[in-house]
């Protein structure tokens, strides 16, 4: 059985202290919350489930249904702290930026780094299982095919953690595997305010970064975003559909409805790059189908003559 104890002193009275005090849950959301459409929506379904108390029917579990519970949310911990956490701690690390940015950037792998040590000590309880000491889901390779991308430079990190770990999340995160648990449900809110806090600084920082430097070199950062988005999007999101569709709903048993998660992902890529300024005449067409025309986008071609 997994011990609390086992962990080291430096961060076990923090994971303590989380089990058993519970930030309060306002009435509406945040206004940084409802600033954000997709994160907004998220904060009141996560008020919706827990008016249904969605954690009593963990009662009613097989043991090996629980453990597969359990598994997911140990593998959900390893990711945020591989690929988001360790991706902040190395561009605060080695890249140039403004203090200020600096600062926000180590903020957010602090946060993150609870909300994993929350799922990880979670699953490890339901479990039964040590999962801070590794799990059998295998999530490392999905961390390595990114990190070209991420370790290449400020806007490759802004790619994989401010589009794909931050933004899009905020449309694509199922939450009910969260929601079962008492624990991990009665901090949602106040970790949903804490990812939507993260936007309100890196929408912003993107949107600056993209925008600094000669006229090529701006053209060429807009370039390289809707690049390695839609790598990305080929990487992350579609590995966490697959995820959802074989484990969620095929090995765990969730109602297939979680899919719908994932039906507005081009809606919410127009929201982001709108955000973080990105021009339209950079979309990729498919982007563009349906969406008027702002006569201060430039066109690829009219870019591509200047």
């Amino acid at each position: 059985m997994y011990d609390i104890n086992s962990l080291p002193r430096l961060i076990r009275e923090d994971v303590a202290y989380g089990e058993a005090n519970f930030p309060p849950i306002p009435a509406e959301p945040p206004d940084v919350v409802a600033a954000d459409p997709g994160w907004n929506k998220q904060w009141l379904a996560v008020q919706d489930l827990l008016r249904r108390k969605t954690h009593a029917d963990l009662s009613t579990w097989e043991p090996a249904r629980k453990r597969l519970l359990g598994r997911y949310l140990g593998a959900s911990g390893h990711i945020e702290l591989s690929l988001i956490v360790g991706g902040c701690t190395y561009a605060s690390s080695l890249y140039e930026m403004p203090a200020a940015w600096r600062t926000c950037i180590i903020k957010m792998a602090h946060q993150d780094m609870q909300h994993a040590a929350s799922y990880m000590t979670r699953g490890s309880y339901m479990s039964g299982e040590d999962l801070w000491s590794g799990t059998e889901v295998k999530f490392e390779d999905l961390v390595a095919s990114v990190q070209p991308i991420l370790r290449r430079d400020l806007g490759g990190f802004f790619a994989v953690v401010g589009l794909h770990t931050e933004a899009y999340p905020a449309e694509t995160n199922i939450l009910e595997p969260f929601m079962y648990d008492e624990v991990l449900a009665k901090w949602f809110t106040n970790e949903i305010a804490e990812e939507a806090g993260h936007l309100d600084f890196l929408f912003p920082a993107i949107r600056e970064y993209l925008n600094s430097g000669s006229a090529g070199e701006q053209e060429q950062k807009k370039r390289r975003m809707v690049a390695d988005n839609e790598e990305l999007m080929e990487i992350i999101l579609a590995a966490n559909q697959r995820n959802a569709e074989r484990f969620l709903v095929g090995k765990l048993g969730l109602d297939k409805t979680v899919l719908q998660a994932f039906a507005h992902i081009p809606e919410r890529t127009r929201y982001i790059y709108d955000r973080i300024g990105l021009e339209r005449g950079y979309w990729p067409a498919s982007l563009r189908q349906g969406v008027a025309t702002d006569p201060t986008d430039a066109s690829i071609a009219d870019i591509d003559q200047s």
